[in-house]
Order: C-alpha cells, then structure tokens, then sequence
C-alpha cells in the first residue's frame, strides 16, 4: 500500500506543477506500465484482473489525492513568495528528465 500511495503521491505533485505531468513521473519512476496495463484490465480484464487492478488504482489514487491537497497548499504559499525560484526549480526538473527518457527510448528512437 505504501509504495503505491506514495507513487501516486509523486504523480500528484507533478500534476499539481504547469507543464509537467503525471505520466512523466510514472514513466521515470518505472510504474507506467502497470499503470497502464491496471487501466486496461480493469475495461477489459477478466473479473480477478478487475478487482486487482482496482486495488493498485484506488491505492495510487489516494496517494495521489493527498498529495493533491498537499501540493496545492505548500506551492501556492511558495509561489507567492518566491515564484521565480519555484519556476527555475520544475524548469530545472523538467530539462533534467529528458536525458533520462532519451536513455530509455534510445532503442526506439533509433530504429
């Protein structure tokens, strides 16, 4: 549960920040795939597959809510006092992931 919860936690943070996404953090902290795999089985999945995919959603989702809330409350305090020290933060975040996409995707991106 903690896992989960803290992923989503992480995901809630991005989503809370312009310009940056949810996915992404899943992407970079290797739980995008079963994110999206829990999404299809719960469509299209037999009913085991459902219920399991419900419970890794739920649990990622109450992270994600919490730290929703979170985010939202400590980033508009900061953004109010501090704002371009903030923005240099998550455009600093943001420019630091590409490599460390391209590096994942290399094999795909040369073919």
């Amino acid at each position: 549960m903690l896992k989960e919860g803290m992923d989503g936690f992480c995901m809630a943070l991005a989503d809370s920040v312009p310009g940056v996404s949810g996915g992404t953090v899943a992407f970079i902290m290797g739980f995008y795939d079963q994110f999206i795999g829990s999404i299809h089985n719960l469509a299209f999945g037999k009913m085991k597959e459902k219920k399991s995919a419900l419970t890794y959603l739920a649990k990622l989702g109450a992270g994600w809510v919490i730290g929703m809330v979170m985010a939202v409350v400590v980033l508009s305090v900061l953004f109010e006092s501090n704002i371009y020290a903030v923005s240099s933060l998550f455009i600093g975040f943001i420019a630091g992931a590409i490599p460390l996409i391209v590096r994942e995707e290399r094999d795909s991106l040369m073919s």
